[in-house]
């Protein structure tokens, strides 16, 4: 009995060096191609990004001035100050991707204006939430909708739009709502994912 313990306790032991020994090798195969792929980006010339598609925030049709709160106010600011400035939604790429494909003198620019989207989105979803909560229903959904249009990821505007289109059984506006939350690849998009699906799984049933 105890050789028989010795032995599958020694089979044990070499299965689990082998499995460290091959997620170690994986790991620094993984660090290998990063390290290539950064050395082979940091040599692509500067591109022509004026093509890219830059985000236009419709000043006219948005809801300003509709709640005179102070923090309402505050927030509208916010985003006039992002209006006469360049702004794109890259959270799908990597700064290695970035400068693949635009080149490595890109970058800093590129990174200020996904920092301004990032910015955007989230103003955005305060606005609507104070709105909300002022009894501003419309503009509030208004303003979510377009920050759904321009490739917002932050759960809390899906919520909001499902919670919305679900109340009035809106089974069109929440199946185009599935639609934009099945593209989404971020930590919390499963979430998101079945919160929406399960709305309209319930209304079409």
């Amino acid at each position: 009995m105890p050789f028989l313990f010795f032995i599958i306790f020694a089979l044990l032991c070499l299965t689990l060096m082998h499995r460290i020994r091959y997620v170690k090798r994986k790991e620094q195969e993984s660090m290998d191609r990063f390290w290539a792929d950064e050395a082979k980006a940091d040599q692509v010339r500067k591109q022509d990004i004026s093509h890219l598609d830059y985000i236009y925030i419709p000043i006219e049709s948005l809801p300003f001035g509709v709640d005179s709160s102070d923090d309402v106010k505050s927030l509208e600011d916010s985003i006039k100050r992002l209006d006469d400035k360049k702004i794109l939604n890259l959270n799908q790429y990597t700064n290695t991707e970035l400068k693949m494909q635009y080149g490595v003198a890109n970058l800093p620019f590129l990174t200020e204006c996904d920092d301004r989207f990032t910015i955007l989105i989230r103003t955005l979803y305060q606005w609507a939430c104070r709105l909300l909560d002022d009894g501003y229903t419309a503009e509030a959904i208004r303003i979510a909708e377009y920050s759904i249009d321009i490739g917002s990821d932050l759960s809390g505007i899906y919520y909001m739009l499902t919670d919305y289109y679900k109340l009035f059984e809106d089974t069109q506006a929440l199946s185009r709502l599935a639609e934009s939350a099945n593209t989404l690849n971020g930590m919390y998009a499963s979430q998101i994912q079945d919160y929406v699906n399960a709305a309209l799984k319930e209304l079409t049933n």
